[in-house]
Order: C-alpha cells, then sequence, then structure tokens
C-alpha cells in the first residue's frame, strides 16, 4: 500500500512540474511606431507578424500598435527589430535610413508634408 501512495505522490509532483515546462507565457503590451495612412498599417501589423506573435494591431491615429505575443518563442526586442526593418521608426529605436527609403512616397512618415497631407479636417 505504501508504494502505490507513493507512486500516486510522484505521479502528481512529475505533472505539476510538467505543466509548468509546458506552459506558455503570453505576454500583452503596447508600442509606438510612427506611420501615417493605411498602407503603413498593413506593412507594420504584417512585419510584427514574426514567429510566436499572436495579434498586432496598429492604430493610424494614435500610432499605438498591441502586440499579444509568447515570450518562450519571442521578443519584444525581436519583434521591435523586425518593424525596423521594415522601414519604421519605433519608441525604442529608429529604422535604418535604406529601410525607411524603400517605404512607398506615402507612408514617409519623417516628411512634414505627407504627414500633413494624411491631416484630416478635425485634425489640421
Amino acid at each position: 500500500m505504501k508504494s502505490i501512495s507513493k507512486n500516486i505522490i510522484a505521479l502528481f509532483a512529475l505533472i505539476l512540474m510538467s505543466s509548468g515546462a509546458f506552459a506558455q507565457k503570453q505576454v500583452d503590451t503596447t508600442m509606438i511606431v510612427n506611420g501615417v495612412c493605411g498602407m503603413c498599417e498593413t506593412t507594420i501589423e504584417n512585419a510584427a507578424q514574426i514567429k510566436g506573435v499572436s495579434t498586432a494591431d496598429w492604430d493610424v491615429e494614435t500610432k499605438v500598435l498591441t502586440l499579444s505575443y509568447n515570450s518562450k518563442k519571442t521578443s519584444i526586442a525581436k519583434i521591435n527589430r523586425a518593424i525596423n526593418e521594415a522601414g519604421y521608426d519605433t519608441e525604442m529605436s529608429t529604422a535604418g535610413d535604406e529601410a525607411y527609403n524603400n517605404l512607398h512616397g506615402c507612408c514617409k512618415y519623417r516628411d512634414p508634408a505627407v504627414v500633413e497631407d494624411h491631416k484630416t479636417p478635425e485634425t489640421k
């Protein structure tokens, strides 16, 4: 009877320990990403959808990218790098000039004239 009790306790302990090993660490966060239009939105969201990211939603008005990702598969630094490589500045770092220069003309968010062209009557 003692050996059955020990086996049950050992099995229970093993289940508890292994469940922690397989637990996914889901992180919900936001970051500021510069952009000006719907085309920027598509590019930013697609760039952020690297392995481990479950959702990426960028708001053109607020410039806020809302993310949900598995921290065991990726990191905010990797997501940030992917966005920079697509040509977009974030609150953490600036995209390289080559990546920025490859953006479509209407997406040149560093150009004051482009930013002005994208303003609505309410924001002018």
